[in-house]
């Protein structure tokens, strides 16, 4: 389709209502010199994932495409929240879309090498360069996985098939070799405690990955009241110095660190929707068999 008609096509979702620029709207500065000012315009409107220059082509074809789109300032937490446009485009009839929607989430942020400050009691640790997936493993990703490998799906499922229109819910009931066995297949592997902490804290000693204060809803824990797990991204007020979504509740994250000398239980962090918030700190963090799985342990894949 050409770029005129598509940008028209997209035009479309604000039905009349648009303001001139210049009417008190913030805006994020252009991506790049050509991009155009419409497609910016419609982004901001609807979009609530990472955008960058390599998503542009996917945002197009799935903004121009009948998902159920909202304008962000339309939607509440959690009450709208348990579905999304790009969950709908992972259980779309058409595979194109599908596979459209599962590069958004294939994205990886570089953590630049550098000191984190562990605990409470602010240990410091110097943490080598290394990269972490944006958002962590999504059902459609294991999917993916899944129908490659024909490893074994995880216990909520049936028939080796997610839950229809929740494709961009984290993965849950993977236990940690699951999740290695995953890491592995897409050349990663589980971050460890430290990397984990320095994805989510940066460089100071804050205790949330937006700072040090509670003063809205930022991610999906217990007080936000959505009962089950909620689709990446809808959070984006929790999103990490670095540019991580989802680091802090939602689902707990394995990690590569053991907790005991006999290798038994493995360290889990972030907190998840079950818990309440005093869990879901960027120092927050707990332990389970390396054998168990259930509804609020998933994770994130780190390279």
């Amino acid at each position: 389709m050409p770029i005129e008609n598509q940008m028209a096509k997209l035009i479309q979702l604000d039905s009349g209502d648009r303001k001139p620029y210049d009417m008190f709207q913030p805006r994020r500065p252009p991506l790049q010199s050509d991009t155009s000012e419409d497609l910016q315009f419609i982004v901001d409107q609807y979009w609530s994932w990472h955008f960058d220059p390599s998503v542009t082509n996917a945002a197009m074809i799935l903004l121009m495409t009948d998902l159920g789109w909202k304008k962000t300032s339309q939607l509440s937490v959690p009450l709208g929240a348990l579905t999304s446009p790009l969950g709908r485009a992972l259980s779309h009839s058409d595979p194109d879309i599908r596979d459209t929607a599962l590069t958004v989430f294939d994205s990886q942020i570089e953590i630049p090498a550098g000191t984190v400050l562990i605990g409470e009691d602010l240990t410091s640790v110097f943490v080598d360069a290394f990269k972490v997936g944006r958002y962590p493993v999504t059902n459609a990703q294991y999917k993916r996985f899944i129908d490659a490998t024909d490893h074994r799906s995880p216990y909520s499922w049936e028939d080796n098939q997610f839950q229809l229109n929740t494709g961009d819910h984290p993965v849950v009931w993977v236990n940690c070799e699951d999740a290695g066995v995953y890491a592995d297949w897409v050349g990663g592997r589980l971050p460890s405690f430290e990397e984990w902490e320095r994805a989510a804290r940066g460089d100071d000693d804050r205790l949330f990955t937006w700072g040090s204060e509670i003063d809205k809803p930022r991610c999906n824990t217990a007080e936000a009241g959505a009962r089950t797990t909620t689709p990446v991204g809808t959070f984006p007020g929790g999103i990490s110095r670095f540019g991580c979504y989802d680091l802090l509740g939602n689902v707990w994250e394995w990690t590569s660190t053991w907790y005991d000398e006999n290798r038994h239980f493995r360290v889990v962090r972030g907190g998840a929707w079950y818990y309440n918030h005093d869990h879901a700190t960027c120092i927050g963090y707990d332990l389970f068999s390396k054998e168990y799985t259930e509804f609020v342990i998933g994770f994130r894949v780190c390279f």
